[in-house]
């Protein structure tokens, strides 16, 4: 759904009432419903810790530059979630190296240039070592953070099987907001579990949306998180801490 048809389905237009039957002319309300909607999906994209939805996943590409050695990471990028680089020019996948032990292997990177086979981040830069010698593209899979809603027809990524379960993280803020249009502990559960399910089996909510793309159809069985999905580079000799 689009941020609009929430609020058109929470708050209502003219000539309907919606779920939280306000006075439909109140475009502060429907303002103020709009922070608790996007509340809500930052809880949900929250939830990704050891691994990440599916819907989120991305891929972009982009051209180096003869010796250049940092390169800007895509500003819909959530933090530092990069899955993977590819080079399919070289034919080959580089490998991760954390940003500390990448500056004690190459304190100076630019003293070798070549075909590139590592790979870090650092403040919102990719870097790439050997620095590229020459023009080629790169292909950077990473995982997109979760898009803020407006009142207008931008849609939300999570899909729309999971339409009810933004909707019903919606209402817990509203009935915190207003106890008269319901119970809000009783539905912070109804979002945590669905409704019917409890602690540990959840029949829907945003447990069940979390269990959902967890498991994939797939050899692997589940999502991986991109610091499990990373190959780290290992040196061929000890560096001293």
């Amino acid at each position: 759904m689009t941020g609009e048809s929430f609020l058109n389905f929470l708050c209502g237009t003219s000539g309907r009432i919606g779920m939280l039957d306000c006075n439909i002319d109140d475009t502060e309300y429907r303002g103020l419903v709009l922070q608790w909607l996007n509340l809500v999906i930052k809880d949900i994209a929250g939830r990704q810790q050891d691994w990440h939805y599916r819907f989120l996943e991305k891929t972009v590409t982009a051209s180096t530059v003869a010796d250049q050695l940092d390169y800007d990471l895509p500003t819909d990028i959530d933090g530092y979630k990069v899955f993977s680089v590819l080079d399919r020019t070289h034919n080959h996948t580089y490998r991760f190296c954390p940003h500390d032990k990448f500056l004690r292997f190459v304190p100076n990177p630019s003293l070798s240039t070549g075909a590139p086979y590592l790979y870090t981040v650092w403040a919102g830069n990719l870097k790439l070592w050997p620095v590229p010698s020459s023009v080629f593209t790169i292909y950077l899979k990473y995982v997109k953070t979760l898009t803020a809603l407006a009142d207008d027809s931008n849609s939300t990524e999570i899909p729309a099987k999971y339409d009810s379960v933004v909707i019903d993280g919606v209402l817990v803020w509203a009935y915190k907001f207003d106890p008269q249009l319901g119970n809000a502990d009783n539905q912070a559960r109804i979002y945590e579990w669905g409704a019917g399910g409890a602690p540990g089996m959840p029949t829907g909510g945003v447990q069940g949306l979390v269990l959902d793309n967890r498991i994939n159809i797939n050899e692997l069985g589940s999502s991986q998180s991109h610091r499990s999905r990373r190959r780290e580079f290992q040196t061929p000799y000890p560096i001293e801490e």
